[in-house]
Protein backbone atom coordinates (compact mmCIF):
# COMPACT_ATOMS: atom_id res chain seq x y z
CA UNK A 1 0.00 0.00 0.00
CA UNK A 2 2.68 2.55 -0.94
CA UNK A 3 0.00 5.09 -1.89
CA UNK A 4 -1.47 5.27 1.63
CA UNK A 5 -0.50 6.83 4.95
CA UNK A 6 -2.36 6.77 8.26
CA UNK A 7 -5.01 9.17 6.93
CA UNK A 8 -5.48 7.90 3.35
CA UNK A 9 -3.66 8.92 0.18
CA UNK A 10 -0.18 10.07 1.16
CA UNK A 11 1.27 13.43 0.17
CA UNK A 12 4.41 11.76 -1.12
CA UNK A 13 2.45 9.44 -3.41
CA UNK A 14 0.21 12.21 -4.71
CA UNK A 15 3.17 14.46 -5.51
CA UNK A 16 5.29 11.72 -7.07
CA UNK A 17 2.47 10.36 -9.18
CA UNK A 18 1.37 13.84 -10.32
CA UNK A 19 4.99 14.69 -11.09
CA UNK A 20 5.26 11.73 -13.46
CA UNK A 21 2.08 12.82 -15.26
CA UNK A 22 3.41 16.39 -15.43
CA UNK A 23 6.71 15.33 -17.02
CA UNK A 24 4.81 13.14 -19.49
CA UNK A 25 2.77 16.16 -20.56
CA UNK A 26 5.97 18.16 -21.07
CA UNK A 27 7.23 15.40 -23.36
CA UNK A 28 3.96 15.48 -25.26
CA UNK A 29 3.94 19.28 -25.60
CA UNK A 30 7.63 19.48 -26.59
CA UNK A 31 7.61 16.26 -28.65
CA UNK A 32 10.84 15.28 -26.90
CA UNK A 33 11.80 12.65 -24.36
CA UNK A 34 13.31 13.93 -21.09
CA UNK A 35 16.78 12.82 -22.14
CA UNK A 36 16.38 15.02 -25.25
CA UNK A 37 15.71 18.21 -23.28
CA UNK A 38 18.78 20.34 -24.02
CA UNK A 39 19.53 24.03 -24.41
CA UNK A 40 21.16 25.77 -27.36
CA UNK A 41 24.61 24.85 -25.99
CA UNK A 42 23.66 21.18 -25.87
CA UNK A 43 23.58 21.06 -22.06
CA UNK A 44 21.02 18.85 -20.35
CA UNK A 45 17.94 20.79 -19.23
CA UNK A 46 15.66 19.69 -16.41
CA UNK A 47 12.02 20.47 -15.71
CA UNK A 48 12.19 21.81 -12.16
CA UNK A 49 9.18 22.43 -9.97
CA UNK A 50 8.90 25.92 -8.51
CA UNK A 51 5.50 25.43 -6.82
CA UNK A 52 3.39 22.48 -5.69
CA UNK A 53 0.14 22.18 -3.79
CA UNK A 54 -1.79 19.19 -2.49
CA UNK A 55 -5.43 19.66 -1.45
CA UNK A 56 -7.46 16.93 0.24
CA UNK A 57 -11.23 16.55 0.41
CA UNK A 58 -11.49 14.49 3.57
CA UNK A 59 -15.25 13.99 3.36
CA UNK A 60 -14.27 11.04 1.15
CA UNK A 61 -12.07 8.53 2.95
CA UNK A 62 -9.64 6.22 1.14
CA UNK A 63 -8.84 2.72 2.36
CA UNK A 64 -6.68 -0.11 1.08
CA UNK A 65 -9.60 -1.73 -0.79
CA UNK A 66 -10.56 1.39 -2.75
CA UNK A 67 -9.85 1.86 -6.43
CA UNK A 68 -8.47 5.31 -7.23
CA UNK A 69 -8.00 6.68 -10.73
CA UNK A 70 -6.02 9.73 -11.76
CA UNK A 71 -6.81 12.44 -14.27
CA UNK A 72 -4.10 14.94 -15.21
CA UNK A 73 -4.55 18.01 -17.40
CA UNK A 74 -2.42 20.96 -18.43
CA UNK A 75 -4.05 24.09 -17.00
CA UNK A 76 -1.62 26.75 -18.16
CA UNK A 77 1.30 27.13 -20.52
CA UNK A 78 3.26 30.36 -20.43
CA UNK A 79 6.64 29.16 -21.64
CA UNK A 80 8.86 28.18 -19.96
CA UNK A 81 6.24 27.61 -17.22
CA UNK A 82 3.75 24.74 -17.32
CA UNK A 83 1.00 24.22 -14.74
CA UNK A 84 -0.85 20.92 -14.41
CA UNK A 85 -3.57 19.64 -12.11
CA UNK A 86 -3.98 15.98 -11.21
CA UNK A 87 -7.19 14.76 -9.59
CA UNK A 88 -7.44 11.54 -7.58
CA UNK A 89 -10.94 10.14 -8.00
CA UNK A 90 -12.72 7.28 -6.23
CA UNK A 91 -15.15 4.75 -7.71
CA UNK A 92 -18.07 7.11 -6.95
CA UNK A 93 -16.43 9.82 -9.10
CA UNK A 94 -15.62 11.91 -6.01
CA UNK A 95 -12.38 13.90 -6.11
CA UNK A 96 -10.46 12.93 -2.98
CA UNK A 97 -7.31 14.97 -3.66
CA UNK A 98 -5.97 17.50 -6.17
CA UNK A 99 -2.34 18.31 -6.94
CA UNK A 100 -1.24 21.46 -8.75
CA UNK A 101 2.31 21.60 -10.08
CA UNK A 102 4.19 24.44 -11.73
CA UNK A 103 7.53 23.83 -13.45
CA UNK A 104 10.14 25.73 -15.40
CA UNK A 105 13.42 24.67 -17.00
CA UNK A 106 16.94 24.94 -15.60
CA UNK A 107 20.43 23.60 -16.17
CA UNK A 108 23.23 23.11 -13.68
CA UNK A 109 25.92 25.77 -13.56
CA UNK A 110 29.09 23.81 -12.90
CA UNK A 111 29.30 20.71 -10.75
CA UNK A 112 27.25 21.94 -7.80
CA UNK A 113 23.52 21.53 -7.23
CA UNK A 114 23.59 24.91 -5.51
CA UNK A 115 23.84 26.85 -8.76
CA UNK A 116 21.40 26.64 -11.65
CA UNK A 117 20.79 28.79 -14.70
CA UNK A 118 17.39 29.47 -16.23
CA UNK A 119 16.79 27.70 -19.47
CA UNK A 120 14.03 26.83 -21.94
CA UNK A 121 13.00 24.40 -24.64
CA UNK A 122 10.41 24.84 -27.35
CA UNK A 123 6.79 23.89 -26.74
CA UNK A 124 4.69 22.87 -29.74
CA UNK A 125 1.64 24.68 -28.42
CA UNK A 126 0.29 28.18 -28.13
CA UNK A 127 0.11 29.77 -24.68
CA UNK A 128 -3.04 29.29 -22.63
CA UNK A 129 -4.35 29.65 -19.06
CA UNK A 130 -3.08 33.16 -18.31
CA UNK A 131 -5.37 33.61 -15.29
CA UNK A 132 -4.21 30.38 -13.62
CA UNK A 133 -0.61 31.29 -14.40
CA UNK A 134 -0.97 34.72 -12.79
CA UNK A 135 -2.59 33.40 -9.60
CA UNK A 136 -0.09 30.56 -9.21
CA UNK A 137 2.92 32.79 -9.86
CA UNK A 138 1.53 35.25 -7.31
CA UNK A 139 1.26 32.52 -4.71
CA UNK A 140 4.79 31.29 -5.44
CA UNK A 141 6.08 34.86 -5.12
CA UNK A 142 4.33 35.26 -1.74
CA UNK A 143 6.00 32.11 -0.47
CA UNK A 144 9.39 33.32 -1.72
CA UNK A 145 8.99 36.72 -0.02
CA UNK A 146 7.66 35.43 3.28
CA UNK A 147 9.20 37.02 6.36
CA UNK A 148 10.58 34.14 8.45
CA UNK A 149 10.95 36.25 11.58
CA UNK A 150 9.26 34.31 14.35
CA UNK A 151 9.93 30.86 12.95
CA UNK A 152 11.74 28.59 15.42
CA UNK A 153 14.56 26.19 14.64
CA UNK A 154 13.16 22.66 14.70
CA UNK A 155 15.79 20.23 13.41
CA UNK A 156 18.81 19.82 11.16
CA UNK A 157 18.75 17.17 8.44
CA UNK A 158 21.80 15.88 6.56
CA UNK A 159 20.97 15.04 2.96
CA UNK A 160 21.58 11.40 2.12
CA UNK A 161 21.69 11.04 -1.68
CA UNK A 162 20.73 7.34 -1.56
CA UNK A 163 17.44 8.34 0.08
CA UNK A 164 16.81 11.99 -0.80
CA UNK A 165 18.06 12.23 -4.41
CA UNK A 166 16.54 11.21 -7.73
CA UNK A 167 18.21 9.70 -10.79
CA UNK A 168 19.37 13.15 -11.92
CA UNK A 169 21.37 13.52 -8.68
CA UNK A 170 19.20 16.35 -7.31
CA UNK A 171 17.06 16.26 -4.22
CA UNK A 172 13.73 14.86 -5.42
CA UNK A 173 10.95 17.45 -5.20
CA UNK A 174 8.59 15.18 -3.22
CA UNK A 175 11.29 14.65 -0.59
CA UNK A 176 11.13 18.34 0.37
CA UNK A 177 7.60 17.56 1.52
CA UNK A 178 8.82 14.48 3.41
CA UNK A 179 11.44 16.51 5.28
CA UNK A 180 8.97 19.25 6.16
CA UNK A 181 6.46 16.66 7.37
CA UNK A 182 9.07 14.85 9.45
CA UNK A 183 10.48 17.85 11.30
CA UNK A 184 8.20 20.91 11.24
CA UNK A 185 5.57 19.89 13.83
CA UNK A 186 5.56 16.08 13.94
CA UNK A 187 2.95 15.77 16.68
CA UNK A 188 0.42 17.82 14.71
CA UNK A 189 1.06 15.96 11.44
CA UNK A 190 0.64 12.64 13.26
CA UNK A 191 -2.70 13.53 14.82
CA UNK A 192 -4.48 15.77 12.28
CA UNK A 193 -4.75 15.03 8.54
CA UNK A 194 -3.49 17.56 6.02
CA UNK A 195 -6.07 19.76 4.36
CA UNK A 196 -3.69 21.56 2.03
CA UNK A 197 0.05 22.01 1.67
CA UNK A 198 1.83 24.45 -0.62
CA UNK A 199 5.58 24.45 -1.24
CA UNK A 200 7.66 27.03 -3.08
CA UNK A 201 11.05 25.73 -4.30
CA UNK A 202 14.02 28.10 -4.55
CA UNK A 203 17.12 25.89 -4.61
CA UNK A 204 18.67 22.44 -4.28
CA UNK A 205 21.49 20.80 -2.34
CA UNK A 206 24.69 18.84 -2.81
CA UNK A 207 25.19 15.36 -1.35
CA UNK A 208 25.58 15.32 2.44
CA UNK A 209 24.82 19.00 2.86
CA UNK A 210 22.77 19.93 5.91
CA UNK A 211 19.45 21.73 5.80
CA UNK A 212 17.75 23.27 8.80
CA UNK A 213 13.97 23.33 9.25
CA UNK A 214 12.37 26.38 10.87
CA UNK A 215 8.65 26.42 11.65
CA UNK A 216 5.83 28.30 13.31
CA UNK A 217 2.54 26.67 14.25
CA UNK A 218 -0.56 28.87 14.40
CA UNK A 219 -3.53 26.80 15.55
CA UNK A 220 -3.94 24.15 12.81
CA UNK A 221 -1.57 25.84 10.33
CA UNK A 222 2.22 25.55 10.04
CA UNK A 223 4.56 27.82 8.08
CA UNK A 224 8.03 26.34 7.55
CA UNK A 225 11.32 27.20 5.88
CA UNK A 226 14.14 24.91 4.74
CA UNK A 227 17.50 26.66 4.96
CA UNK A 228 20.69 25.37 3.36
CA UNK A 229 23.30 25.51 6.10
CA UNK A 230 26.27 26.01 3.78
CA UNK A 231 25.16 29.52 2.79
CA UNK A 232 22.00 30.20 4.87
CA UNK A 233 19.86 30.28 1.72
CA UNK A 234 16.20 29.35 2.05
CA UNK A 235 15.67 26.68 -0.61
CA UNK A 236 11.97 25.99 0.09
CA UNK A 237 9.01 27.24 2.11
CA UNK A 238 5.91 25.33 3.06
CA UNK A 239 2.47 26.38 4.23
CA UNK A 240 0.41 23.51 5.61
CA UNK A 241 -3.12 23.61 6.98
CA UNK A 242 -4.43 20.61 8.90
CA UNK A 243 -8.02 19.65 9.60
CA UNK A 244 -9.16 20.35 13.13
CA UNK A 245 -11.45 17.35 12.62
CA UNK A 246 -12.57 15.22 9.71
CA UNK A 247 -15.80 17.20 9.27
CA UNK A 248 -14.03 20.52 8.59
CA UNK A 249 -14.58 21.27 4.92
CA UNK A 250 -13.56 24.91 4.43
CA UNK A 251 -10.41 25.79 2.52
CA UNK A 252 -8.95 29.26 2.82
CA UNK A 253 -5.44 30.30 1.86
CA UNK A 254 -3.53 32.44 4.36
CA UNK A 255 -2.27 35.96 3.94
CA UNK A 256 1.50 35.67 3.59
CA UNK A 257 3.46 38.29 5.55
CA UNK A 258 5.87 39.50 2.88
CA UNK A 259 9.08 41.34 3.52
CA UNK A 260 8.91 45.07 2.91
CA UNK A 261 10.12 45.98 -0.57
Amino acid sequence: MPHLDIFGLSESFCLSNAGNHHWSLISKLTEKLPTEWTNSQGDRVYASFVYTSVTYFRDFSVSEDDMIRTECAARSLQAPFLITETNYINSNSDIVATVRLMSTFSATNGNSNNKFIKSAIEFHSDSFGATIYDSTRKRCRELRQHDDTGLSKMREHTINPSVDFNAANFMYFANYCQIFKRYECPRLSSTAPVQTREIGYFGNVDPFETVTIFALQDNMSVTSAMVRSSDDKCIARSYCRNYADQSEASLTLPVINAKAG
